[in-house]
């Protein structure tokens, strides 16, 4: 095998399929969820910290909505059914990423370069699916053989039900898979289900495992670099 390029076949690289996680690890979107929700509960009269922004990441809505419910004022404790403010915050950002969203630094590459070669994908968010619709409209949907949703699950991240549900569709075990995350409950997902996992750690602290590996970001890493860089563990 050359040590710059991959031959265009899966048997040359070392997974037979790769499951993205979106917000965060393919897409550039937590600084506009970030934006959405500072805007939406200072209006409600609550200042949302970064701590707050960080405690949201990740998913799924269900979590994030009581979480947002909890910190308004005691006068608005009873204004919103649950779910209503997750809503809110949904529509700003279907709106706001249909206007255009941007990769990850490396990302495009990376999917690009699997793309080629022909390795399955799958993009497996926990994010309702107008979201993950309207970041498609951005980026395209031709790289994946499916899409999974918050909508598309009985049970979103941390449970194991979508990267499993990908897998399946695809036709790959799932411990043939590597998953790319960022957060703490897309990587707890994935450990579960049996993949490996390249975390990127972006805002805190991830889980490890016997299958993880982390790594600052996926700018500058090329196929090569992705194969060579699990092979101590995928020995094992």
């Amino acid at each position: 095998m050359p040590t710059n390029s991959l031959n265009h076949s899966t048997t040359e690289f070392r997974f037979k399929a790769v499951l993205w996680d979106m917000d965060g690890t393919l897409i550039d979107s937590e600084p506009i969820w970030i934006e959405q929700e500072r805007v939406l509960m200072e209006h409600l009269g609550v200042v949302w910290s970064d701590e707050d922004a960080i405690h949201c990441i990740g998913g799924p809505m269900e979590r994030v909505d009581s979480f947002m419910r909890s910190k308004l004022p005691l006068e608005h404790h009873n204004r919103f059914a649950p779910l209503e403010l997750t809503n809110i915050l949904l529509e700003r950002m279907s709106v706001r990423l249909a206007e255009g969203v941007s990769f990850t630094p490396g990302a495009h590459s990376l999917l690009q370069e699997l793309h080629q070669l022909s390795v399955p994908q799958a993009l497996v968010s926990a994010s309702a699916r107008p979201l993950v619709d309207a970041a498609l409209q951005s980026i395209g949907d031709e790289y994946f053989a499916i899409t999974i949703s918050d909508n598309d699950v009985s049970n979103s991240k941390p449970d194991p039900e979508g990267y499993l549900k990908a897998a399946d569709h695809i036709g790959v075990p799932i411990d043939q898979c590597l998953v790319i995350e960022d957060s703490k409950t897309g990587i707890t997902a994935a450990i579960e289900a049996g993949a490996f996992v390249l975390g990127l750690p972006h805002f805190a602290e991830l889980p490890s495992g016997e299958r993880v590996l982390h790594r600052k970001s996926l700018e500058g890493l090329s196929l090569v670099d992705l194969h060579d860089l699990f092979a101590p563990i995928h020995r094992r």
